[in-house]
């Protein structure tokens, strides 16, 4: 495990901003600068493309939107529109969505994307090695670091990689991976349980491409903005230099419908 550090810069992911469509909420972001209670002014150095905001998100806007802001280090995050139809297509449903996968990997490529995450999915969909395998095949398909990002417990045991026995196989996988932190709360909450050493050694690795914060009551995944340090504030020391750290805390649009009009 690495020695602990400063906390690193928490940047914007797009799915703050709700159900907003992706350039309003691209506009809004860039018009009004993020800020959170306890992390002050985020990041836009590196952005999150997510499939929260509503519309496409094709090849076409992909280069429309590096073209307009080169500065800026964009990634898709999970299941995206970017064809008419909505997929609901997690990493469990590789071998059955293949045709969105490659169309999605077209579009992280027009975006000069330095990584993609996705979720694990429904556990009756994929075993577990197969979720592992199924990340390493979609990594040669993107052709850039692919990592899978786990769950939290929920009625009927729904979801793949929801236990702390499930994150500490990722671990041992050789995989890639995305840590939400408010997931490892609700699990946390619902198995009065903290895998403190087992956080800190997925933090230190260096095959942890994200990490992702935001505050939740520990029931459910809520995105809400984080007003206090919780209990895996201090642990943030221990993220690996590479890691970029994206906050999903709920964000206000107003001024930017306001620009827009």
């Amino acid at each position: 495990m690495s020695t602990p550090c400063s906390r690193p810069p928490i940047h914007v992911s797009l799915g703050a901003y709700g159900r907003t469509p992706h350039l309003i909420a691209i506009a809004e972001m860039l018009v009004t600068p993020p800020e959170e209670p306890l992390w002050g002014r985020l990041s836009t150095e590196h952005v999150q493309i997510c499939p929260q905001n509503h519309g496409l998100f094709t090849v076409e806007t992909a280069q429309q939107v590096r073209e307009a802001f080169p500065q800026i280090h964009w990634r898709l995050h999970a299941n995206v529109r970017v064809r008419g139809v909505h997929r609901w297509a997690d990493i469990c449903d590789w071998p059955q969505e293949r045709d969105y996968f490659r169309e999605l990997a077209r579009v992280s490529q027009a975006l000069g994307a330095p990584a993609y995450t996705a979720h694990a999915g429904r556990r009756h969909e994929a075993s577990l090695a197969e979720i592992f395998r199924y990340t390493r095949e979609l990594e040669d398909l993107f052709g850039v670091p692919v990592g899978v990002e786990g769950h939290y417990p929920t009625h009927g045991d729904y979801w793949a990689l929801s236990s702390w026995g499930e994150y500490r196989a990722l671990l041992e996988s050789g995989v890639r991976y995305a840590l939400d932190l408010s997931h490892l709360h609700i699990l946390t909450i619902q198995t009065n349980r903290w895998e403190r050493n087992l956080v800190c050694e997925m933090l230190a690795c260096e095959r942890c491409l994200e990490v992702h914060v935001s505050g939740n009551n520990g029931h459910a995944d809520q995105h809400r903005q984080l007003t206090e340090e919780p209990w895996w504030f201090q642990l943030l020391a221990y993220v690996h230099p590479n890691v970029t750290v994206f906050s999903e805390g709920r964000q206000s649009v107003r001024k930017a419908l306001e620009v827009a009009a």
